[in-house]
């Protein structure tokens, strides 16, 4: 809806799906990751288990940051090289637990591996290695940014959430805690980050909060629950769900632009 409406935010921070949807909005493609979720969800290159159990990721990265990318919905490398924009990519650095922040100049047409690795989900997909760090989902440690922008001097902020106020994270792992520190016994900092993610999610959402009562902050989230599961393929489902985040977005167009007027 912002890049629809010609509205370019000079830093974006971004994890996890988000990191992949920001990218189209750098690249100004407003609806390539519509096309991307609708098109494919069923798609067994995109994602299928018996991806997770041939290459240890549920999600076809080969595909997806490869064919998909170059081919079939292509991604226009050019326009995001050359773009003024800044994209901030959260990972969690699977050694410290700690999230880590990469920009634009690290995607490349031949190795997106920093957006990969902020997509890559704990369990069902693999540790990606890059410039001595070893990174899995940037959402474990920073599901919510807002703390990574305020810390870079990023001091007014419009945060897109993608649940709406009643929602409360389940305060348990999705998968057992005996069965994490088993596979990643290697790695018992983000084990503890896993553990701690509903804690963090409500401190950064609480932050979210307090921010836009500070008139630093302007939140956009969604006017009603989101009652999907990650790997929803119900295109139908997700048709709604852009819909509903269409329309709350448009609802509050004339708020999103006087907010941007008045701290430009």
């Amino acid at each position: 809806m912002l890049a629809e409406n010609d509205i370019y935010i000079q830093d974006t921070y971004a994890v996890s799906a988000g990191a992949c949807n920001a990218m189209s909005y750098l690249s100004k493609q407003p609806g390539r990751n519509y096309h991307i979720y609708t098109e494919y969800a069923n798609d067994k290159r995109y994602s299928s288990w018996k991806l997770l159990w041939k290459t240890g990721s549920l999600f076809g990265f080969d595909f997806i940051f490869g064919e998909l990318a170059h081919t079939l919905l292509p991604f226009d490398f050019e326009e995001f090289a050359r773009t003024s924009m800044r994209l901030h990519i959260g990972t969690t650095d699977v050694r410290t637990g700690k999230p880590v922040f990469f920009g634009n100049e690290t995607v490349r047409p031949d190795d997106m591996r920093t957006v990969i690795a902020s997509a890559s989900l704990p369990v069902v997909a693999n540790i990606v290695e890059y410039e001595g760090h070893a990174l899995l989902d940037g959402g474990v440690s920073a599901s919510i940014p807002i703390e990574a922008a305020l810390h870079d001097g990023i001091a007014k902020n419009i945060i897109v959430l993608t649940r709406d106020r009643t929602y409360v994270k389940k305060n348990k792992p999705e998968f057992p805690l005996f069965y994490l520190k088993h596979k990643y016994k290697a790695y018992p900092a983000l084990v503890e980050a896993i553990r701690q993610r509903p804690a963090a999610y409500e401190r950064q959402r609480n932050l979210c909060y307090q921010e836009q009562e500070r008139e630093n902050a302007l939140v956009i989230e969604p006017s009603r629950p989101i009652n999907i599961k990650r790997q929803c393929r119900d295109v139908e489902m997700l048709e709604d769900i852009y819909r509903m985040g269409v329309a709350d977005a448009n609802a509050r167009l004339v708020e999103i632009n006087r907010f941007l007027a008045m701290n430009q």
